[in-house]
């Protein structure tokens, strides 16, 4: 039975429902308002949303959208992007990395509390930071 893991910073809550190499599916909880990460790219691989219910915002390559639910984001390989929360309802998600790379073990590393520049060093094809918009 797969469980959920959390995020005790943020809040957000991760269950992982499908793990291959191509594909990791995972179903995801923003419980509050705000975002939950620094505007990155992920170098390997693209990032969707699918959001479930709620309200989630996003930004890719500077271009901001709201999408509620049955409505699909999607950040490109090596494109900057954010996602958030911009109510105080909680959001429910899919979201989709192809491919998997090792996604599945940064997550879970970095929701244990390791230190996110370490982890940023060890994983530079699912993760870089990206420049801020001007």
């Amino acid at each position: 039975m797969p469980t959920v893991i959390e995020n005790e910073r943020t809040g957000e809550q991760v269950e992982f429902v499908v793990e291959t190499a191509e594909l990791l599916r995972m179903d995801v909880t923003w419980p509050r308002a705000g975002a939950r990460a620094v505007r990155h790219a992920h170098p390997g691989m693209e990032e969707r949303w699918e959001v479930i219910e709620g309200r989630a915002a996003f930004e890719v390559d500077g271009v901001r959208v709201e999408a509620g639910p049955g409505s699909s984001v999607v950040a490109p390989k090596g494109r900057a992007h954010l996602a958030w929360n911009p109510t105080d309802e909680p959001v429910h998600l899919v979201i989709e990395m192809r491919p998997a790379l090792r996604w599945a073990d940064f997550v879970r590393r970095l929701f244990a509390g390791e230190d996110a520049a370490q982890l940023l060093a060890e994983f530079p094809d699912e993760i870089v930071l990206a420049p801020l918009e001007r």
